[in-house]
């Protein structure tokens, strides 16, 4: 390892750490402080998106619980430089939500994506003036009716909260938008508290123990799981399962399920192959610095939730995922890729090692119990980044773009925020199966 990658990867730690984030929060309070406001919950709701859909539910509640100030804002969905495969996105939204109202205690009548013509006239009644309580209660009504493809309902509702003209809408969202991204957050379901980022229900245990501290209250767990006894048996599959991981050496929360999968799979006995897939910009989808900043500041918040070492940081990109997609190819050859891929995402991740240096990349195979020799013989394998190509169109074809995704049976996840649902989806499964 290099005294550069050591020191910088030092460097990010500290920025990542619970010193980093104590000052942005001292610097959001200053500023409150000033400007003599009140704490608040910042809201940005994309009527168009499934998980805004949760997340106000979950902000309904949070206000009922903690005496909390509200803004809220409906935006557009994502722009083209943070949202990718948007016409994948979209259908795999509905269904996760889907799988999310199936294990929290949220509701989520959808089965397909938006109507149109629905989402238009919803839009002439969101960006109409109104206190926030008031409007929150209005998205949550109105989208209700439009997740249900209630129009009669909606035809009501839009006469009970009042609309603007059509051609008010597209401007006065776009604005909102561009003032969510200055912000420093690019899409809705986002809510910011006190200097921080909290998406959705996925990080709400992260926002009520904020806000539990800062009223001297009580967490109130206003999300939590559904009772055991109303998540029974149910089948994965009529044939014998098996576990497809799609992962990328540069994506931290793949690092996350790695560490995770081994310990959600085994009670059942379910076989795991990883599929490694090249990072998005080399497949060709665009990850901005804003994106990029978040997600590690993010997963850095999950690995100390979860006790795994996170910090010292050094990107892969380059040769050095190079490096990594053929080594892994040849380790899932020899049984031995969740080793390697483990110990690879551990030096990147946490070590500040570098997989373009052979010195560092020897010390992840050695430490996987792989010979350094077959290993550097693989490098040459010109079949590596063929297989990665062909992985990554497997996960298309079911529906999916980002890493980690999982595939289990009927079950297909992304991140690993779903490995809490995965681990429930097997055992309903168990119960299931004689």
């Amino acid at each position: 390892m290099s005294l550069a990658n050591r020191l910088k990867g030092k460097a990010i730690s500290a920025w990542l750490g619970p010193t980093g984030d104590a000052a942005r929060r001292a610097v959001s309070r200053i500023k409150d402080r000033i400007a003599k406001a009140p704490r608040t919950l910042d809201v940005y709701f994309d009527l168009t998106d499934p998980w805004s859909y949760l997340t106000a539910q979950a902000v309904q509640r949070l206000l009922e619980a903690y005496p909390v100030e509200l803004t809220f804002h409906v935006v557009t969905p994502p722009a083209s430089d943070v949202d990718p495969e948007p016409l994948l996105r979209a259908p795999y939204s509905v269904r996760d939500a889907v799988q999310l109202a199936e294990y929290w205690n949220v509701e989520f009548p959808g089965k397909k994506s938006t109507d149109a013509n629905m989402v238009r006239d919803i839009g002439t009644a969101l960006v109409k003036a109104r206190p926030p309580r008031e409007q929150l209660a209005a998205a949550l009504e109105l989208t209700m009716s439009m997740w249900n493809v209630d129009k009669k309902l909606l035809v009501t509702l839009l006469g009970k909260w009042g609309q603007v003209s059509n051609g008010d809408v597209l401007p006065i969202l776009n604005t909102t938008y561009a003032e969510l991204r200055k912000a420093g957050h690019y899409q809705g379901a986002m809510i910011h508290y006190d200097g921080t980022w909290y998406w959705g229900i996925d990080r709400l245990p992260y926002l009520e123990a904020a806000l539990a501290k800062d009223f001297g209250k009580e967490v109130a767990h206003v999300v939590t799981p559904r009772p055991i006894a109303d998540r029974g048996p149910l089948k994965l599959s009529d044939k014998p399962l098996a576990c497809d991981m799609w992962f990328s050496f540069r994506s931290p929360y793949s690092y996350l399920a790695l560490e995770q999968i081994e310990g959600v799979l085994a009670p059942y006995n379910v076989p795991l192959t990883l599929r490694q897939v090249a990072p998005m910009v080399m497949r060709g989808l665009p990850m901005p610095q804003m994106k990029r900043m978040y997600i590690v500041k993010d997963a850095k918040r999950e690995a100390d939730r979860l006790g795994i070492p996170f910090g010292e940081l050094c990107d892969p990109l380059g040769p050095g995922i190079e490096n990594c997609l053929a080594i892994q190819h040849w380790a899932n050859q020899q049984g031995a890729g969740i080793g390697f891929a483990r110990s690879a995402m551990r030096a990147i991740w946490a070590e500040a090692r570098d997989p373009a240096d052979y010195v560092d990349l020897r010390y992840m195979v050695e430490r996987a119990n792989l010979p350094w020799e077959a290993a550097r013989a693989a490098l040459d394998d010109k079949a590596a980044i063929k297989i990665a190509a062909d992985n990554a169109a497997d996960l298309n074809g079911i529906g999916l773009w980002g890493v980690p995704s999982f595939k289990v049976g009927d079950f297909v996840a992304w991140g690993q925020d779903r490995l809490p649902l995965l681990a429930d989806r097997l055992r309903r499964h168990a119960l299931a199966t004689p």
